[in-house]
């Protein structure tokens, strides 16, 4: 009570990808009780197909560069995020992107490290998209009752996707489970408010959801590890909210982008290979490649640098 202390962000020390996230297996497995289809186990793991990752080791100084570069971003409160504002306006969409770029590619170790340390987002979202392919197929009350949740199909349909958090979301208390969690209780709220169909998803809603679902699962992870600033830096709540969503439309562009890529059929025989996919190409997408030349009117650098150090 009253003893603990505020999460800084993440860690110089720390490997790149944990030992406890999954490797050279199949893949995800989906839930005890998951729709027909079950596991698909046919998606190569992130952590083998392409090779092996190395260079796990810490990296000096990782996050310096995407915090300095979020501070000066926060510290503007969004300002248009580029699309206003003049040269100020420019200059913060430029620094929120190299903060996120920075995050993907020097923080993270690249796209496919990034990806795969999403383990627990990944398997949520295979859940869902597990769970929305049998819906559009026989509506949502039919696939709690396979699902073993009869109880659940007399309840609205919001209800219903609500109830099944622990059944998409791996249920427990650590930061990374409540990541995924709190990515889908979102998407659930930004899908419901969009007025669409959720008892028989169309294969735009569930692309929708799904978008939803990883654009809020990788704002989480760039918050969390370099946005610490994002409440204390903005003036007031509504620069606060201006930063956050100028973060959430710049990664739901990518997420969107690599969705057509990939393409936006999700059958459940192959859910896990064409999520990890996604994952993967949204962070390539993020990454990019960043003008890091220093700004010509830049007056938060050294502020920046002091504040994050």
């Amino acid at each position: 009570m009253g003893t603990s202390n505020p999460f800084g962000g993440g860690n110089n020390r720390n490997p790149l990808i944990p030992d406890w996230v999954g490797g050279g297996g199949d893949g995800p497995d989906a839930p005890p009780n998951a729709p027909p289809g079950g596991p698909d186990g046919e998606g190569p793991d992130l952590g083998d197909p392409k090779g092996p990752v190395d260079g796990d080791a810490p990296a000096a100084n990782r996050f310096q560069s995407a915090r300095t570069n979020f501070f000066k971003f926060a510290k503007t409160g969004g300002d248009g995020g580029g699309a206003a504002g003049g040269d100020r306006g420019r200059n913060a969409g430029r620094n929120m992107r190299r903060a996120i770029g920075g995050f993907v590619g020097k923080s993270s170790g690249g796209a496919r490290r990034a990806a795969k340390r999403m383990a627990s987002e990944r398997q949520a979202t295979a859940n869902l998209g597990r769970i929305l392919s049998s819906a559009g197929a026989t509506g949502i009350r039919e696939t709690v009752r396979q699902l073993g949740f009869a109880q659940l199909a007399t309840l609205p349909v919001p209800d219903i996707y609500a109830a099944l958090v622990d059944v998409i979301c791996e249920p427990g208390g650590d930061l990374d489970e409540s990541f995924a969690r709190e990515a889908y209780i979102k998407a659930l709220a930004e899908i419901s408010a969009a007025n669409v169909d959720l008892e028989r998803p169309s294969a735009e809603t569930t692309a929708s959801f799904l978008a939803s679902f990883i654009a809020n699962a990788i704002q989480n992870r760039v918050l969390n590890a370099v946005g610490n600033k994002v409440v204390s830096v903005p003036l007031d709540v509504a620069s606060i909210q201006n930063v956050e969503q100028q973060i959430n439309d710049y990664i739901r562009g990518a997420v969107d982008d690599a969705i057509r890529e990939t393409g936006d059929d999700f059958p459940i025989g192959r859910i896990v290979d064409t999520i990890d996919d996604i994952y993967e190409r949204s962070c390539e997408l993020l990454e990019g490649v960043h003008d890091q030349a220093p700004d010509a009117d830049d007056s938060t650098a050294s502020e920046a640098e002091e504040e994050v150090a």
